[in-house]
């Protein structure tokens, strides 16, 4: 049976929405993922289980072919996954197939390219002992999802402590990628590749990033207020854009994020085949009326061959807030989404009863909304009435 296949890990990977635009073109989903009980696969039509860091690519075609699926495109919106996406891909000749996008396979493939190709000087190694430069980030190198054990590091000490600890809670496998800390403000991008070219359509600033956690925090807008921040989206876009021209990329999403010095220095943080998080979706809705998960699905299909793309728009000035949960426990929310939408300027909320924490090393955000204003002061102010009226509590 002609099917997509929707690619998950841990229950991530906007199962439903992509389930949702599958089905709309009246096609017949399929979840393949990790969990024998996964909370989506009710959303399917059926279910391969299968264990991605377990099991090898041959397993997984037996699976599929024993059902009888024909995949016809695969849709994956999960870092740790682009590898087996581009595996299926290539394996049943679907678009998404072929070398192209190996490179995004891992930071540190991305980072040696950028490198070579003399459009980033920021210093990074594969190798964590090796570390010879202080402040630094520590990552995984082929996981991203919600800041997953990022961690920033002062000084060896700190370093060798880190390590220690992910010794000790088993995590001592993970690939690493210790790259240079890059002060200054953190921005984003969302945009889709076409033909080799990316097309920037959402920056975001994000002026109260937690540097210290290396979370998102407080307030991100758009656009960029500060004019080295837009300064350093122009020319990251074009660095970006240089790599999707080298890689021969076409019909991809991407997402990546970025950091500008007053001085002038930008350089790429990470980048993500995959549209941003949280109330990103939405703000693209707001602004362009584009259904980012639509235009995922479509270049899946290798579909999407759209007349022009939109230009940037500027207007309107647009905030969002994730309130995150900071320790471990149920998320129990008193307040409604109806209260916070009746609200002076709040445009959308997401609210996520019952939400389940169950460790801190990754962002744990159960509400976040977004605002509509002529200012960021009235922004600001928009976000503090929705946070005075937000009562919740963390049950263990």
């Amino acid at each position: 049976m002609k099917s997509v296949l929707v690619l998950s890990w841990i229950a991530i990977g906007n199962v439903p929405a992509a389930v949702r635009e599958i089905r709309a073109r009246g096609l017949r989903p399929v979840l393949v993922s990790n969990l024998p009980a996964d909370p989506n696969a009710g959303l399917c039509e059926d279910h391969v289980v299968f264990d991605w860091d377990g099991e090898e690519l041959p397993a997984l075609l037996a699976r599929i072919e024993e059902r009888g699926i024909t995949p016809i495109a695969v849709v994956s919106m999960v870092e740790k996954l682009i590898e087996w996406s581009i595996a299926l891909t290539t394996h049943y000749d679907l678009p998404g197939g072929g070398p192209a996008r190996q490179v995004l396979v891992s930071k540190y493939a991305v980072r040696e390219h950028l490198r070579a190709t003399g459009r980033s000087a920021i210093r990074f190694t594969g190798d964590p002992l090796a570390v010879d430069f202080f402040p630094a980030i520590l990552k995984p190198a082929r996981e991203s999802s919600a800041s997953y054990l990022v961690k920033r590091v002062d000084d060896r000490e700190e370093l060798l402590a880190h390590l220690a600890d992910l010794e000790r809670a088993g995590k001592g496998g993970v690939e690493l990628i210790a790259e240079e800390f890059l002060d200054g403000v953190e921005f984003s991008v969302d945009g889709p590749v076409l033909g080799g070219r990316f097309h920037p359509l959402l920056a975001v600033e994000k002026p109260d990033h937690d540097d210290l956690r290396h979370h998102d925090a407080g307030l991100e807008l758009h656009p960029p207020q500060r004019e080295f921040v837009r300064a350093g989206v122009r020319e990251l876009s074009e660095v970006v854009s240089g790599l999707c021209a080298d890689r021969g990329l076409d019909q991809v999403w991407l997402h990546f994020e970025g950091r500008s010095t007053a001085a002038g220095r930008t350089e790429l943080i990470e980048i993500n085949l995959r549209a941003g998080g949280g109330q990103i979706p939405h703000v693209l809705g707001e602004l362009y009326g584009i259904d980012v998960y639509a235009v995922i699905v479509a270049m899946a299909l290798g579909e999407y061959t759209p007349e022009q793309v939109p230009a940037p728009r500027e207007r309107p000035m647009l905030g969002w807030f994730d309130v995150e949960a900071k320790e471990v426990g149920t998320v129990e929310v008193a307040t409604t989404e109806a209260e916070l939408l009746a609200l002076p300027g709040v445009l959308d909320v997401n609210l996520a009863h019952g939400y389940r924490v169950t460790r801190l090393d990754q962002e744990n955000f159960f509400l976040s909304f977004t605002m509509a204003a002529d200012s960021v002061d009235q922004l600001r102010e928009h976000a503090a009435r929705v946070l005075d009226t937000l009562e919740y509590a963390v049950r263990p």
